[in-house]
C-alpha cells in the first residue's frame, strides 16, 4: 500500500528572520499539496469558503472561519467553490512559545472549526484594504490578531447537543450560497429549501444564527458580490444585479453597512501582499 508523501515547509527557508510569514491572498487551487510545518500556523477567511483536510478530516470553512493548525499537522485545501481570500499567517516557533503557548488549550484538536466575530472580522478587513502603515505597525497589526485567536482558541467551548443547529437548517443556508437561490425571490427559495413554514424558519434561524433569514441572504450576496470584485473586472451596477439586489443604489448601502467600504473603494484599496 502506498502512503502519500508529506512535504515539510520549513521556517528557515520562508521567514527570513522574522516572527511571522503573512500572505493574504486569492486562492482558486492549492499549489502545496499534502504538507505539514516545523512552525504553527492559523488561516482566516475573509472571502468565499473551501475545504481544508486537517490530519486526515475534512472541513468546510467559510467567511470567518479559521482554523490554527499547530506543528506536525499535516493538512490541505481544495477550493470546490472558486476562489477564496485567506489571511494566512505563520508563526515561528520561538515566538510563538515564547508568547503565545500559555494560551493554547490543553486539549486541542487541529481540525476543529472556529469563528471570529464580526466586528473583529470588519476590523481586519478595514486594515487590510488600507494598508497605509509600515512594516513594524503591520507587525503589530498580526500580534494582535494572533492574541486575538489564541484567545478564541482559549475560550471555545463545544456547542452543547440541544444547540447544535439542525442539520435541514445548515443544508438549507449551504444551498442558498447557490446563486439562483440567493437571487430573485431569495425569501421564497429559502422556505422552499427549508420544507417549513416562513415563520418557523425565522424562529430558528434566530436562534442558531441570531440572524433574520435576510440578514442571511445579504450575507451570502455580499460575499459573492466581495468575490466578484476581487476578481473580476465588472461594473458595481452588474455586479450589484448578479448578487441579486434589485438596484445599484440598495447595493453599495448593503454593502457598506457589511463591510464600512463602498464597493468601488473596496475594490480600489484591494492590495495582495506577497
Amino acid at each position: 500500500m502506498l502512503t502519500q508523501e508529506i512535504k515539510t515547509a520549513r521556517e528557515q527557508q520562508l521567514f527570513n528572520g522574522r516572527n511571522f510569514h503573512v500572505f493574504i491572498y486569492n486562492k482558486t487551487e492549492s499549489i502545496s499539496g499534502l504538507h505539514q510545518h516545523d512552525y504553527y500556523e492559523f488561516t482566516i477567511v475573509l472571502t468565499g469558503r473551501y475545504y481544508q483536510e486537517i490530519n486526515g478530516k475534512r472541513v468546510l470553512l467559510e467567511r470567518g472561519d479559521f482554523v490554527f493548525i499547530p506543528m506536525g499537522s499535516h493538512h490541505q485545501s481544495f477550493y470546490e467553490f472558486g476562489a477564496t481570500r485567506i489571511l494566512n499567517v505563520g508563526i515561528s516557533r520561538q515566538f510563538f512559545e515564547t508568547h503565545y503557548l500559555p494560551l493554547l488549550p490543553f486539549c486541542f484538536i487541529a481540525s476543529q472549526v472556529y469563528h471570529v466575530k464580526n466586528a473583529f472580522l470588519s476590523y481586519i478587513e478595514s486594515v487590510i484594504a488600507s494598508l497605509n502603515f509600515r512594516d513594524n505597525e503591520f507587525d503589530e497589526f498580526i500580534e494582535v490578531v494572533t492574541f486575538y485567536i489564541m484567545n478564541r482558541l482559549r475560550h471555545h467551548r463545544e456547542e452543547t447537543a440541544q444547540d447544535t443547529i439542525p442539520l435541514w437548517l445548515k443544508t438549507t443556508v449551504e444551498e442558498m450560497h447557490d446563486k439562483l437561490k440567493f437571487g430573485e425571490n431569495a425569501i421564497e427559495n429559502m422556505v422552499g429549501l427549508s420544507g417549513k413554514s416562513q415563520e418557523y424558519l425565522t424562529r430558528a434561524m434566530q436562534r442558531y444564527y441570531a440572524k433574520t433569514p435576510m440578514q442571511i441572504i445579504n450575507e451570502i450576496r455580499i460575499n459573492f458580490a466581495k468575490k466578484q470584485l476581487e476578481i473580476t473586472n465588472f461594473s458595481v451596477t452588474d455586479i450589484a444585479y448578479e448578487a441579486g439586489f434589485s438596484s445599484p443604489g440598495l447595493f453599495i448601502k448593503t454593502f457598506k453597512k457589511f463591510t464600512s467600504f463602498t464597493p468601488g473603494s473596496y475594490r480600489k484599496h484591494l492590495t495582495t501582499i506577497n
